[in-house]
């Protein structure tokens, strides 16, 4: 009876918990899964370029074919003379006339060379040498002097076509011995920096103009 009535109260079973086991295996189920997941994130992410690309400055200029840099305008006058037929007197002709021309000098940008250099972060431009644009000599400039007709020997138009591409060759000429075409080459090569340096991305690059 006594022992009945001090029984000694059993303690209610402890529930345990995971074992050390379990939670390691579930820790690296969950590392798998987090670098799974990690992994895939960065292939979705867009591969890093570089800022500055050869192709992306080109692609800058190529909308301007020829670069014109330098008009060359000048006056002058000159005489042509036709001797005629044995240098007879009376047979020869000729003519003064005074005229008005404009000369162009300018750099093809399709020939423009551009390296880049990632790693030292420069860029080099090489621009060509400057060739002819054009070579005007308008009519409205051109203004005959004086004009003498021979005997049965008068001024033809093709007289005066040939003065005209003589006094161009000689024009053209004259501006080659003023140095004319390598400073339009020089200010085609201003103009090129001018605009790299205003793509976005170029204040971090070093850039250097070379002239063949």
């Amino acid at each position: 009876m006594w022992n009945m009535l001090h029984k000694k109260e059993e303690t209610p079973p402890r529930r345990r918990g995971p074992s050390g086991i379990a939670i390691f295996f579930f820790a690296l189920i969950l590392g798998a899964v987090l670098a799974f997941y990690a992994t895939g994130y960065l292939i979705l992410l867009p591969s890093e370029e570089p800022a500055i690309t050869s192709s992306m400055l080109k692609e800058e200029l190529k909308y301007v074919k020829d670069l014109v840099t330098v008009e060359y305008r000048y006056t002058n006058a000159d005489k042509a003379e036709f001797p005629g037929y044995k240098n007879i007197p009376f047979l020869q002709k000729s003519f003064i006339v005074s005229y008005d021309g404009i000369i162009k000098y300018g750099v093809d940008i399709s020939t423009v060379g551009i390296h880049v250099n990632e790693l030292a972060q420069t860029v080099t431009v090489t621009v060509p040498q400057s060739k002819l644009i054009s070579h005007e000599i308008p009519e409205e400039g051109f203004k005959t002097l004086d004009e003498h007709n021979g005997l049965f020997n008068a001024i033809s138009i093709d007289d005066v076509t040939e003065f005209r591409l003589a006094q161009k060759k000689a024009m053209e000429q004259k501006a080659q011995s003023m140095d004319i075409p390598r400073q339009a080459q020089e200010q085609c090569g201003a103009a090129i920096e001018a605009i790299l340096r205003a793509t976005p991305g170029m204040d971090s690059y070093e850039l250097n103009i070379k002239y063949e």
